[in-house]
């Protein structure tokens, strides 16, 4: 049951939505090509779950990076860090004083020996006491009471022998840490002094008493220099790259080999949701971006889900290209380039370029974060779309194609150079480069016609084909209705004048323009250009029925230009040229001949639709003028303009151009090109006066007829 309402609920939604609309099929194309990108850029974050690896036991198979890696390994940093940091010596400072304060209380214990030994008063005992008490209870009796008894020349030689022997022991470090060791060398270096072990001991004894440390830790500049060495060791950076292999089938694992598979994610049991997250986000500003850009500023574009189309798929094919091609041949064979080309060509400049700086950030990301490749695919894609400026034929784009194999080449080999890597690289990478630009130029020369008919995309190179003489409607034009075909073509070179004036495109309007009247050539004498010096057909004719044949040229010049597969802006202009206007001659001739309550205007007008575009409205206007023009019995630049302006009055007036996105300037600047092409053309000539030609000998009277 609740199957059942769920499937309904489904169908009712299904039923509700209109599949037909443009905006519909636009979003969900968008979406498709997110996905699409989104899944390219995050599929290396989902896990390859892994079982049996362990740290010390052989690996079941061999295992590769499954992308470009790069990590520092912390746990590596900080044990270095602190081996670097256990290396360096304690700091130890002198102080100076410290010997000659020995020194002086050697020489002032001896001088309290000598006062007691002279104090004749007192007994043995008594001196050996106050000797006690005034030198310190540390000192041995024993000690002292061999001093008390000694000859003066044993107590002189005594002192002076410790003496020496402290300043040779303050020759060397003496800390508190080897104090022990040093008063042990003391008591060492005694007994070797003399053979009387009393004088022995008393040198021990006294010397070691007195002797202390000269030098004193210095804990604030130990650590200072610790932390310096600490600070020194740079971290140490892991890294791998796309199909290099991390462990063989049977070899060991290494703690080291462990974490590189946790950072591929092979050892976790989920996705890696926050670089996935970061991806993501990434990736959803930048179609924003795009989008936003083409909203504002190509607006054409943003609502034709045809073109979208034709991006993603450009989009698409050069990113999945970086990442299956890229990682295991070279980044440097991705065909940005071609990318760029194709793009330049067929949208136009400004959209290429943000088509690079998008293609350039997503391979960087693709390469591991790796923007040197992506640097190097914005250059070689700002270089490709210089290289395609301005092409008009297709030969060009063997030209191009070679200037762009050769900025491939050196932006290979300066990136290579760079990051400092070896001969053998350098030349490896030069080949890669030099293999993608030749790739590149391939597959724009191979892919443009493609593009162009499976999508209907016209370009410029497309345009400049069509508006050669030799093609075959304007050639059955030329030869059937000369007179229309001469009217084309001056109605060609007023659209292209004026549209580069308002910035719309010249060359489409100069295109349109030489086929707009193509659906004359099935009746070119009921024309009055075509009518030369003959017989007129209307003159014969019922008003209603020649406004029909008048007025079916349009609908057969839609029909011979669709069967000759012209692109769709030419049959648009076509179709367009003339909108709903009403025509006038034969409207006024019927209205004489009939009772006006039985005239209708509307069966007197063009079936439209009205211009959509300002090439199709510049077709429009130059179409009348020109033909206009004609008329003028004594053209000047003033009746000229005058007239121009009358024509485009009333078309406004009739409001066949509001749907062109013409503006008020607009109309200024094409009322002033029209003005000034037409004053150039029918200018008035000066009237030079009859002079009479000498009469001449004949030919035979000069006897050489070659001189």
């Amino acid at each position: 049951m609740t199957a059942d309402f769920g499937l309904a609920k489904a169908k009712e939604f299904y039923n509700k939505v209109d599949w037909q609309s443009t905006d519909l099929r636009r979003s969900l194309l968008v979406a498709l090509i997110f996905v699409v990108v989104l899944a390219t850029l995050t599929i290396d974050f989902l896990p390859d779950r892994l079982s049996g690896i362990q740290v010390g036991k052989p690996s079941p198979k061999t295992i590769k990076a499954s992308r470009d890696l790069e990590f520092v390994d912390f746990d590596r940093t900080e044990a270095l860090r602190k081996e670097a940091a256990a290396h360096v010596q304690k700091v130890y400072n002198r102080d100076w004083a410290v010997e000659n304060q020995v020194i002086d209380l050697v020489r002032k214990f001896f001088n309290a020996v000598r006062q007691v030994r002279v104090n004749q008063a007192l007994t043995p005992e008594a001196k050996l006491d106050l000797l006690s008490k005034e030198v310190g209870s540390t000192f041995d009796k024993s000690v002292l009471g061999i001093l008390l008894v000694a000859p003066d020349t044993d107590l002189n030689a005594v002192e002076s022998t410790i003496v020496n022997q402290i300043d040779q022991a303050y020759r060397d470090r003496v800390t508190s840490e080897n104090l022990i060791n040093k008063k042990s060398e003391f008591r060492s270096m005694a007994g070797g002094l003399t053979e009387d072990r009393n004088k022995g001991a008393v040198i021990a004894e006294v010397g070691m008493l007195y002797l202390k440390p000269n030098y004193f830790y210095d804990e604030k500049a130990t650590e200072w220099l610790r932390k310096e060495a600490s600070n020194g060791i740079l971290p140490v950076v892991v890294s791998k790259q796309k199909g290099e292999t991390v462990v063989r089938e049977g070899e060991i694992v290494s703690s080291g080999q462990e974490k590189i598979l946790k950072e591929l994610g092979l050892m976790k049991r989920g996705i890696d949701l926050v670089r996935i997250g970061g991806l993501s986000l990434f990736a959803l500003v930048a179609f924003l971006a795009f989008a936003l850009y083409l909203h504002h500023y190509q607006l054409r574009i943003y609502k034709n889900d045809r073109l979208i189309a034709v991006l993603g798929i450009i989009f698409i094919a050069t990113i999945l290209l970086a990442k299956f091609v890229g990682p295991f041949y070279s980044f440097f064979l991705i065909p940005v380039a071609a990318a760029a080309m194709l793009t330049a060509l067929l949208f136009g400049v400004e959209i290429s370029v943000l088509m690079v700086l998008m293609i350039g950030l997503f391979s960087g990301l693709i390469a591991g974060q790796n923007y040197q490749y992506a640097l190097y695919g914005l250059l070689t894609g700002l270089f490709a779309i210089f290289a395609t400026y301005n092409i008009r034929h297709r030969t060009d784009l063997v030209i191009a194609g070679a200037w762009v194999t050769l900025a491939t080449t050196v932006l290979a080999l300066t990136t290579t150079l760079l990051s400092g890597a070896g001969w053998f690289e350098v030349l490896k990478n030069l080949g890669w480069g030099l293999l993608g630009g030749i790739s590149a130029a391939v597959l724009t020369i191979g892919a443009l016609p493609f593009l162009e008919k499976a999508f209907g995309i016209t370009t410029d190179i497309k345009l400049v084909e069509l508006s050669y003489a030799n093609q075959p409607l304007l050639r059955e034009l030329m030869m059937k209705a000369p007179g229309t075909y001469n009217h084309s073509i001056m109605t060609g070179n007023l659209a292209e004048s004026a549209a580069e004036e308002i910035g719309a495109n010249p060359l489409l309007a100069r295109v349109g323009a030489y086929y707009h009247d193509i659906g004359k050539i099935k009746r070119p004498l009921f024309f009055v250009e075509n009518q030369i010096g003959g017989e007129n057909p209307h003159d014969h004719t019922n008003p209603s029925l020649s406004c029909l044949i008048i007025t079916s040229h349009v609908k057969d010049g839609v029909e011979m230009a669709k069967k000759q597969h012209l692109p769709r802006e030419i049959v648009d202009i076509i179709n367009e040229h003339h909108g709903s206007s009403v025509v006038a001659y034969f409207y006024a001739k019927a209205k004489e001949n009939i009772v006006k309550e039985c005239i209708s205007e509307e069966n007197f007008r063009y079936q439209g639709p009205r211009p959509g575009t300002k090439e199709a409205a510049l077709v429009m206007l130059a179409d009348s003028v020109e033909a206009a023009a004609r008329t003028i019995t004594k053209p000047s630049p003033g009746r000229i303009e005058q007239l121009i302006k009358r024509i485009v009055q009333s078309k406004l007036d009739d409001g066949q151009l509001n749907e062109s996105d013409l503006t008020l300037n607009d109309i200024e600047k094409i009322i002033r090109s029209f003005t000034q092409v037409l004053s150039s053309l029918y200018h008035t000539r000066i009237e030079y006066p009859t002079v009479p030609f000498p009469q001449t000998r004949s030919l035979a009277a000069h006897g050489n007829p070659n001189k």
